[in-house]
């Protein structure tokens, strides 16, 4: 057991929301990237980053977006995203507005994410509530794996409806924190090769 998972009090963990993004169209990709063949027979690519939440917060990870239907039954429920079509920052804000609380996030095309770095991210999100986002970081932030404090919703929402839907400049510097991961930890698949 790491030390931050040691840390991570158990009154901090039930207050977040896991959630893994589901709701790209896959453009680059050309097919459903999520339902593609990963690891073990039978098994699809959106399932490592679904375990991966779990392994951490038990059997209650929610899909956000619209996704296959064959999807669905491998996670633990599903929430609107009542922003489809604008990317990760509407999943994200579907999410914050349905919990009420905060979120953990992993985009569903990230089949590499260790739990290690989850835990991570929560051990520091933990000690600093003072932030709207703790994010992933290698060379650069990575929005679509870490958490949202649910302060973050209307700085997320402002950005909506001004039509700005860049993820990763939405929250400010001063307000988001960065957690090392390693490179392949945070790496998404985005063509076949």
């Amino acid at each position: 057991m790491s030390d931050e998972h040691a840390s991570v009090s158990p009154e901090f963990l039930a207050s977040v929301q896991p959630i893994v993004l589901v709701g790209g169209k896959s453009r680059r990709f050309r097919r459903d990237k999520l339902r593609e063949p990963w690891g073990e027979p039978g098994r699809v690519l959106v399932q490592r980053p679904i375990e991966a939440l779990r392994s951490i917060f038990g059997p209650r990870v929610k899909l956000v977006g619209e996704c296959d239907p064959s999807i669905l039954p491998l996670a633990d429920g599903i929430i609107p995203d009542k922003h489809a079509g604008v990317g990760p920052m509407g999943g994200i804000v579907s999410a914050l507005l349905h919990w009420g609380g905060p979120v953990f996030v992993l985009a569903g095309d990230m089949p590499s994410f260790a739990a290690n770095d989850g835990w991570r991210i929560l051990h520091a999100a933990e000690l600093r509530r003072d932030c709207l986002a703790v994010l992933a970081a290698t060379d650069r932030p990575h929005p679509c794996a870490g958490f949202y404090l649910a302060a973050a919703l209307p700085v997320l929402s402002d950005c909506l409806a001004r039509g700005d839907y860049r993820l990763a400049k939405a929250i400010p510097e001063r307000a988001t924190l960065m957690v090392p991961v390693a490179a392949g930890s945070v790496t998404n698949l985005n063509a076949p090769a």
